[in-house]
């Protein structure tokens, strides 16, 4: 039952999640944010029993409090979080407010269909493929794939089906593999420590703002529609992504591991100098909104962000205490939620 589950789960993931592009936002964005101007400086990262970030405060006139974590990844490997101070907050709030995001979800009918998890693993790996069956490298400049191919065998020798992905796939297939050369990982244990703290508290009122879209249409529609989504991304520009990537992993490694630290150790002022990623003239981003689901990312996102500031206005008036996750751009950007509300008046206390 357990491996038929995971298997639904993963070819919902390919005919939502896939189509609308977020795969391809966490393939090419894995490396966090663009590098600081000035070059940084060589990073130790951090390990043991770390603080974390601290908690930044907003509150209305009648001193109601929302308290926001602000989550990072990667982070460093072996980090064991010191969460007293986020568990005494997350025991006395009233609500949990989940972090904005985006989700697909399709027919019933075309999940209990068991011959669509076969005909949906063989549509993901035709999506990944170059068309016309061409290699990684009969697709790149042969500068670019020389610099992929050095990452390759530096990082992840042994992975032989990436020289046959796309340049959007191929770039995500490494990733693994050099983040943990430099002890670095993803942020899941932390969010699974989040999230088993949040489940003692039993009165806590748990509000997700995740947008779903209802993908219409059979099995048929939904390959049609991811192969029209792939086939719409401008090779040009998709090779801009790449590179933009490479650039990342070639130089700006050091950074993201200091960068980690700072996070890990609750150095927020360190973290303010830094410039945020999901910036509208990243390359990886330019790719998103050239493709034929510019218009429903858009959306989704809009909604998104939307749901989630109005939970918060919602849950500052109602509640003594809220608490709420957001990504770290949305914490300290101009442009972030945290921003909006501070725009709409409520008070913003920085850690």
């Amino acid at each position: 039952m357990k491996e038929s589950c995971v298997r639904e789960s993963r070819v919902k993931r390919l005919l939502g999640i896939l189509l609308l592009v977020s795969s391809a936002l966490s393939l090419t964005q894995s490396l966090a944010q663009p590098a600081a101007q000035q070059e940084p400086p060589e990073e130790v990262i951090v390990t043991g029993r770390l603080p974390g970030p601290a908690l930044w405060r907003v509150s209305n006139p009648d001193d109601h409090v929302l308290w926001v974590f602000a989550s990072l990844s990667p982070i460093p490997k072996d980090m064991v979080w010191e969460s007293q101070r986020v568990e005494q907050v997350i025991a006395g709030a009233d609500e949990y407010l989940e972090a904005p995001g985006v989700d697909g979800s399709v027919s019933p009918l075309v999940m209990l269909n068991p011959i669509n998890y076969v005909r949906g693993f063989r549509l993901l790996k035709r999506l990944q493929a170059n068309p016309d069956g061409k290699s990684l490298q009969e697709v790149l400049p042969p500068a670019m794939y020389q610099r992929f191919a050095a990452l390759k065998a530096q990082y992840d020798p042994n992975n032989k089906d990436v020289d046959q992905l796309r340049p959007l796939f191929a770039v995500g297939a490494i990733n693994d593999a050099i983040l943990a050369k430099h002890d670095l990982v993803g942020n899941r244990e932390i969010m699974k420590k989040v999230n088993r703290l949040v489940k003692r508290n039993r009165k806590l009122e748990r509000t997700t703002t995740e947008v779903t879209v209802r993908l219409k249409g059979g099995y048929g529609d939904l390959a049609d529609r991811a192969e029209t989504l792939m086939q719409s991304l401008p090779l040009e520009q998709e090779l801009a992504c790449m590179e933009r990537s490479l650039d990342r992993y070639e130089n700006e490694i050091e950074e993201m591991k200091s960068r980690a630290s700072s996070w890990a150790q609750g150095w927020i002022d360190d973290l303010r100098g830094m410039p945020l990623r999901g910036t509208t003239d990243d390359p990886c981003q330019v790719l998103i909104m050239a493709s034929s689901e510019a218009g429903t990312v858009a959306e989704m996102r809009a909604q998104s962000e939307q749901a989630w500031l109005t939970a918060a206005e919602k849950s500052l008036a109602n509640n003594e205490s809220t608490f709420a996750i957001l990504g770290l751009r949305d914490v300290l950007s101009e442009e972030g939620l945290l921003a909006k509300l501070k725009a709409k008046g409520y008070r913003v206390r920085e850690p």
